[in-house]
């Protein structure tokens, strides 16, 4: 079982997300703003992060940014509903292990999943 922590301010996303992640035995905590996911991070050590690109107050690259300063090592997956490549391209810059597109393709997840957790091995 690994431990994923899915940001979004979106509940239903998280919802979403959660049940998926939990139905494949994996431990989810919820946030809902990228400072609430800072906190935990700080709390917790997760092996995977799901992280929306939008969302008010910090975005999701701010959020990414201030993970990856206090963990270079801590593997995120961006969540998008954007047209717009250029937040995905900056997340990826910013050192986003891969970006997972709404509505999800749960096959996609599923493969997103496995390899984000082979890079924590």
């Amino acid at each position: 079982m690994a431990s994923m922590l899915v940001v979004d301010d979106e509940r239903d996303i998280v919802r979403i997300l959660g049940e998926f992640l939990g139905s494949h035995g994996h431990e989810v905590t919820a946030a809902h703003s990228g400072t609430q996911a800072l906190s935990l991070a700080r709390q917790h050590r997760f092996d995977l992060v799901f992280l929306d690109i939008v969302m008010p107050g910090m975005d999701g690259n701010e959020t990414l940014r201030r993970l990856r300063t206090e963990d270079p090592s801590q593997v995120v997956v961006m969540i998008t509903g954007l047209a717009d490549e250029n937040a995905v391209i900056e997340s990826m810059t910013l050192g986003a292990f891969d970006s997972i597109r709404k509505p999800f393709d749960f096959k996609n997840l599923e493969r997103v999943v496995a390899l984000g957790l082979a890079m924590r091995a």
